[in-house]
């Protein structure tokens, strides 16, 4: 019996992603402890969130919660905001970055790292009272400058950070 449905569906949810990530990581080569390979800390990472998520549900299932632990309201529009936001950023980041599509999208350009991260701030803040807009592009435009400065130089990933044409 459910005694808490808030914690119950946020358990699925942990448990979900955990196992998902977990999952994705094993596709990388692992390494060791020692010479750690790309899937080793988020394979670990992915194991301590699927963990975390079987704890909160086994709470969910013992202890009572004041009222049940009802779900009043679902937040839709900050949802579909986020993910709208993180498809714009892959999408930004070019068809080179997802491998499962296939080649449906080989040749197109990329528009880059710096308009996939402004895209995102602006689509995940919500709209601001009159007058605060100004403030919502500022923060847009000097986060995507730090993220594109962090990708280009201490950690020299390959993105690419502007607008690509494309290849024919």
């Amino acid at each position: 019996m459910i005694k808490n449905l808030q914690d119950f569906l946020a358990g699925l949810l942990f448990l979900a992603l955990g196992v998902g990530f977990g999952w994705a990581a094993s596709r990388h080569a692992l390494g060791s402890a020692a010479d750690m390979g790309p899937g080793f800390v988020p394979l670990l990472l992915g194991l301590v969130l699927a963990l975390l998520g079987l704890l909160i549900l086994f709470k969910a299932l013992t202890f009572e919660a004041l009222g049940g632990g009802r779900v009043r309201h679902w937040g839709w529009r900050p949802l579909l905001r986020l993910l709208g936001g993180l498809l714009w950023l892959a999408f930004c980041s070019g068809p080179e970055q997802w491998p499962w599509v296939g080649t449906w999208f080989t040749g197109w350009p990329t528009l880059g790292l710096a308009a996939g991260a402004a895209g995102l701030v602006l689509a995940v803040v919500p709209g601001e009272p009159e007058g605060a807009s100004g403030r919502v592009w500022l923060w847009a435009i000097a986060l995507s400058a730090a993220v594109c400065a962090l990708w280009v130089g201490p950690l020299g990933l390959d993105l690419p950070v502007w607008p690509t044409r494309a290849m024919h």
